[in-house]
């Protein structure tokens, strides 16, 4: 039979054994970088791996304008769609006040409204494929074998929709990738 220790809040063991300090333990304690990424203990963790959508941008797929209104796309279904808070305050972009100050729920139902005014000028099709990428997250492959589609056929279909998106905010910019960027799809 296997005997359990139980450590006490003095630090010492049930067997009588101290705690070694180790310095591990030591930056563990006082919040010293001790990641792999280069945080602190306890610091807000952010992201740690990118979107489909910033990868594509990464190696210049796709162009800064269509990257924005991917962005601006993801923004409107954080807040309309999962009711994630704007932290500083400020209306998102595309949203009107009504001259108060507005409540919360007047923001997430003005930005649900805006982002079911871009997947509409997108249509049923196009707006399932710019939505899986820039909202849910799902890369291209994942997409492409769930339609039984060949992968470069549905960046097309990614690339059209996230040029008709950037022209529905009214983006300014080429849609040309940018220079020396771009791997084949």
């Amino acid at each position: 039979m296997m005997a359990r220790r139980k450590i006490d809040h003095g630090g010492a063991t049930a067997a009588g054994q101290e705690m070694r300090e180790t310095p591990e333990r030591a930056r563990h304690a006082a919040g010293i970088v001790d990641r792999p990424t280069g945080t602190a203990i306890g610091a807000p963790v952010g992201r740690l791996v990118q979107s489909p959508l910033d990868r594509l941008a990464a190696r210049g797929t796709i162009s800064p304008r269509m990257h924005s209104a991917g962005q601006r796309l993801r923004g409107q279904f954080e807040i309309g769609v999962l009711g994630a808070r704007d932290r500083d305050g400020e209306l998102p972009p595309g949203i009107r006040g009504t001259g108060g100050v507005p409540t919360p729920s007047e923001v997430q139902l003005e930005t649900l409204r805006a982002y079911k005014s871009a997947l509409r000028c997108l249509g049923a099709h196009v707006g399932a494929v710019v939505e899986a990428v820039c909202c849910h997250e799902q890369d291209v492959t994942v997409i492409a074998a769930r339609q039984g589609r060949i992968r470069d056929k549905v960046m097309g279909v990614l690339e059209d929709g996230l040029k008709t998106l950037a022209d529905h905010y009214r983006l300014t910019g080429r849609d040309d990738p940018a220079p020396g960027g771009g791997e084949p799809r």
